[in-house]
């Protein structure tokens, strides 16, 4: 205590002859630049001041307030980007797969129904005739038929690029399409002559088929094309030349193509494999005569237990524990539970290479050991490869896991509504899955019907009247009656993707913009950085120590007159004007109050409301530090 009172003296003493400035006062923080707390180079610009007598309390205020101001201790400059791209977005509308005209009624159809002389033009719906619908052929003369011929006819195929996948390569649909019937919204105006106006789209079972073919074949395509020897300003000889082109493409495409197969590239998804069907993956685990075992493979497989030791199938609620380990027999005890639901086995034997299929079953988890005695379905399977002792001579099993197993085939439903077949092959001691065609199994009817969730198909009639028609036969126009328009009309029925595509892509300098002649020549970016200035110095400092007449800085002073002389001496000389005496915590910002700097007073009647004024002063520099 008399240490301090002697510092305290000499405090007094030495403000004697302290520089008094014309301070101006004010209790607004929020105006208390950032200049005050910092220099334009990041470094403090303030001295944080504690008096001899605070308390501890104050001298926490005092530590916050400069962690606070740490914030703050930075610079920033511009910097040009380093390995800078630009990302492009193309975002598509869905995309029509395909289109049919299936009733066509115009100039082009009766002009070739009428031998080139029109004697009579429809002027109104109800005239329109009932054999323009579309025979199926790709002629002018194409419609026709009635509308029960159409029917009866209309079997449309048409592939769909890239929609599932097997191992590395993209698979195909190809979808048919086959006598689909309509039904009016309107039944009663609709007499089945020309195409409702409105109607649904009735496919019965059966009708609508998709077929993904696994096998892939190397196929050439040859053309014959034109070159030119010579100058053609000088003359030239025309050559024709045979070219040879490659793909890879499942039979369908071959065909379609006119190809020829050179050899097979991928016979077709085996056991170890993953693909997917309609869009849903599945791991294979064997391949059989018109079937297929498939399941889910966990991340961390096979996974390593001690005696006593519990843990969760990754990706799975199963728990496995294993109670004991048999290194001569090559066995392991175990106990498998479902943690969601709490049921679990009782002590399952399991030996090497032997494994057990489990299935919640009545609140139980019963242990089977084939799939056959688990009814071609599984939700945990477990396989023991090995027993061994550990580095550290703890014994050890290795348990592989496989989960939701099922055997699926030679028919499954992949969805509520369609059946698959599978098709399989034997090719050199490996069964090979070759094909699944998906059938429709239930009548489908709307406008549109969903085709599997990814495509809608579409039924849509369309109607355009004018006031006069080209006749051929008098090579004159005839102009409608009175009163009236000549009238044609259109029916189709389309496929088209629910949903459009986003296309994103990185493009560096070099890169090509898609879909345009322009290369990215150069990428012209800056990015701010940020430099932090850590504290050298003392930032915090006893009353006793700053020197009034040149404190060297702005002041922050924690602390009333009473805990803190630097406070006491600006409120005896009348430069500091609250009263903090009866203050329930303030902060006063003066201006040129010492030797030409800026001093902040943080404080409050009582040690509290001083922590309540420093509280305050944080909120701000926080704000700051946002700027």
């Amino acid at each position: 205590m008399k240490v301090k009172k002697i510092a305290a003296l000499a405090v007094g003493a030495a403000m004697i002859g302290a520089t008094i400035g014309f301070a101006s006062a004010t209790t607004d923080v929020q105006k208390i630049p950032k200049s005050f707390f910092v220099k334009s180079d990041g470094t403090p610009n303030v001295k944080i001041v504690v008096g001899s007598n605070a308390a501890a309390m104050d001298v926490a205020s005092a530590a916050d307030i400069a962690v606070a101001l740490g914030s703050l201790l930075y610079t920033t400059k511009q910097v040009e980007a380093q390995n800078a791209y630009v990302k492009v977005k193309a975002e598509y509308p869905p995309e029509t797969e395909a289109m049919w005209t299936i009733y066509a009624y115009n100039f082009t159809t009766i002009n070739a129904t009428n031998d080139g002389n029109i004697t009579s033009w429809a002027t109104s719906y109800d005239e329109l005739p009932g054999t323009y619908w579309w025979n199926g052929a790709d002629s002018p003369t194409a419609y026709t038929y009635n509308y029960t011929e159409f029917v009866e006819n209309f079997n449309v195929p048409v592939t769909l690029t890239g929609k599932d996948k097997a191992g590395d390569y993209s698979i195909d649909w190809h979808v048919t399409i086959a006598n689909p019937e309509l039904k009016s919204i309107d039944p009663s105006n609709w007499t089945m002559v020309a195409p409702p106006k409105k109607a649904d789209i009735v496919v019965e079972p059966g009708k609508l088929s998709i077929l993904v073919d696994y096998v892939l074949y190397n196929y050439s395509v040859t053309t014959t094309e034109t070159t030119y020897e010579g100058e053609p300003e000088w003359g030239a000889i025309a050559k024709e030349e045979s070219v040879t082109n490659y793909y890879i493409g499942d039979a369908e495409e071959v065909a379609a193509n006119g190809g020829t197969i050179v050899d097979e590239v991928f016979p077709g998804v085996s056991a170890g494999m993953s693909f997917t069907v309609f869009g849903k993956e599945y791991n294979i685990l064997e391949v059989g005569n018109g079937t297929f075992t498939a399941g889910m493979l966990p991340d961390d497989n096979p996974m390593w237990y001690e005696v006593g030791q519990s843990k969760t199938i990754p990706g799975t609620n199963w728990v496995v524990t294993v109670l004991d380990i048999n290194l001569q027999e090559t066995r392991a005890l175990v106990i498998v539970k479902d943690a969601a639901t709490g049921a679990q086995t009782g002590q399952v034997i399991l030996d090497k290479n032997a494994p057990k299929y489990f299935v919640e079953e009545d609140g139980q988890v019963e242990a089977y050991d084939s799939l056959a005695d688990a009814g071609y379905k599984a939700d945990l399977v477990l396989k023991l490869e090995d027993t061994f002792v550990g580095i550290d001579n703890h014994i050890i099993a290795s348990i592989y896991a496989e989960y939701d197993i099922q055997t699926l085939g030679p028919v499954f439903h992949p969805a509520d509504g369609w059946n698959a077949t599978v098709n399989t092959a034997l090719k050199d001691g490996t069964w090979y899955i070759t094909n699944i065609t998906l059938v429709n199994d239930k009548t489908l009817e709307g406008n549109p019907i969903d085709v599997f969730g990814v495509y809608d198909l579409k039924y849509k009639y369309e109607e355009k009247a004018y006031d006069k028609y080209y006749n051929p036969a008098t090579g004159e126009f005839v102009a409608a009656p009175e009163g009236k328009q000549y009238i044609v009309a259109y029916a189709y029925i389309c496929l088209k993707e629910k949903e459009g595509k986003v296309v994103e892509k990185e493009l560096k300098v070099g890169d090509q913009i898609p879909d345009s002649d322009y290369t990215i020549e150069g990428i012209y970016a800056t990015a701010t950085t940020v430099e932090p200035k850590p504290v050298t110095e003392p930032i915090v400092y006893m009353d006793y120590e700053i020197n009034v007449n040149d404190p060297g800085s702005n002041l922050i002073l924690v602390g009333g007159p009473v805990a803190n002389s630097v406070t006491k001496y600006l409120v005896e000389h009348n430069v500091s004007k609250v009263d903090w005496y009866n203050s329930a915590g303030d902060v006063e910002y003066l201006q040129d109050a010492l030797g030409g700097y800026d001093v902040v007073i943080v404080a409050g009647a009582t040690r509290n409301e001083t922590r309540v004024a420093a509280e305050k002063l944080m909120k701000h520099i926080a704000e700051l530090a946002k700027e």
